[in-house]
């Protein structure tokens, strides 16, 4: 079932985790939809789903994802598109 703002949560006990727009997420993360892309092209936050050009994000995955490397002593890849 959609949400208003494109998001979805798959079932009524709240487990599931809310899937994202590229977009959606660079708001979560306060950067830019090119920066998010960019994570997702090197390999940095797991997309939940890739149809041809459209792709979606779990929100629960990528908060993983980046608090993981969070602990990285190399956090220069982050930086910025």
């Amino acid at each position: 079932m959609y949400k208003m703002g494109g998001t979805m949560n798959a079932t009524a006990n709240n487990t599931a985790s809310e899937i994202l727009t590229p977009a959606e997420l660079a708001r979560e993360y306060r950067t830019t939809k090119p920066t998010v892309l960019a994570w997702y092209h090197r390999g940095l936050i797991p997309a939940c789903t890739s149809i041809g050009r459209v792709i979606r994000f779990d929100r629960a995955a990528v908060a993983e994802a980046l608090a993981a490397r969070a602990n990285n002593p190399n956090r220069a890849e982050f930086a910025r598109v």
